[in-house]
């Protein structure tokens, strides 16, 4: 991942994250298209479909590891072809737990 898309992947889930938190939504579903298009990405279509791509991702390793240092839980499905259409960003366990204080305020 080039030094450009690692700093739009980083905007775009900032972004999406503070977006879930003022949500309070814990989880989003996004189709691999959207997520293209969403953070700009100069990576090959086949490339965002890949497994190995999302699971790099899930597993926080370098240079895929920005979702995961963002503070994301990534579950995906492969379809027949063992490609990935939609991928859910969850919150991590510690956003979540800020997520939990923040639904508590609200609710009193």
């Amino acid at each position: 991942m080039t030094v450009q898309d690692k700093t739009r992947w980083k905007d775009w889930a900032d972004e999406l994250r503070q977006e879930m938190m003022s949500g309070l939504t814990p989880e989003v579903t996004k189709s691999v298209e959207v997520i293209t298009s969403e953070t700009a990405t100069s990576k090959s279509a086949s490339s965002l479909r890949s497994v190995r791509f999302w699971r790099a991702c899930q597993l926080g390793e370098k240079p895929n590891d920005v979702l995961a240092r963002a503070g994301f839980d990534i579950e995906f499905q492969q379809n027949e072809e063992q490609k990935v259409q939609e991928v859910t960003l969850r919150l991590n366990r510690s956003w979540m737990t800020i997520l939990d204080r923040v639904r508590d305020r609200k609710n009193t």
